[in-house]
């Protein structure tokens, strides 16, 4: 009346080939997701680069002018403006900016001046950068006369041009 049950259960052979499974599914999948997330991150800086266009172009309308260097200013990162903020846009600080910059510098917001064209006065370039003038993943460029402003929002190494209002 020995009766012997089978044992029920899966074999080693089975455990490893099932984690080696999970394992390679991994490995592809991960970086996958890294570089999805780099992405979204500069397209939301994208996104806020059109919205700060946006506000200022409201702002023109509003008030037959751009906002010039003396009107916004840019503290650590963060734009301060009574005139722009918060009727035109929330808020433009650190924190609305989604890209990692390496060291954490260069995060947030930058201004800068337009260049005026020596033939045409109300012809504006941006400045051709130079190693180390663009110092933020968003910047601003205005003009001293209120007559042009421009947006630019860079990648996380600040040498790449995601995208240019001045098209």
């Amino acid at each position: 009346m020995n009766s012997s049950k089978p044992e029920s259960g899966f074999t080693l052979i089975e455990v490893l080939t099932v984690i080696i499974i999970i394992g390679i599914l991994a490995a592809i999948a991960v970086p996958k997701f890294a570089s999805s997330t780099v992405s979204a991150r500069q397209k939301a800086d994208v996104v806020t680069a059109h919205q700060v266009k946006t506000a200022m172009d409201r702002y023109q309308l509003d008030n037959g002018a751009y906002l010039t260097n003396s009107q916004l200013t840019v503290t650590e990162g963060a734009v301060n403006s009574t005139k722009l903020i918060p009727k035109y846009i929330s808020k433009l600080d650190k924190e609305t900016i989604q890209q990692v910059v390496a060291g954490g510098t260069g995060k947030g917001f930058g201004i800068d001046a337009l260049e005026v064209n020596q033939s045409d006065s109300t012809q504006f370039t941006i400045p051709n950068p130079q190693t180390g003038d663009i110092t933020n993943v968003i910047m601003i460029y205005l003009s001293s006369n209120g007559l042009a402003a421009e947006v630019r929002a860079y990648d996380e190494t600040l040498t790449k041009v995601l995208w240019t209002s001045a098209n």
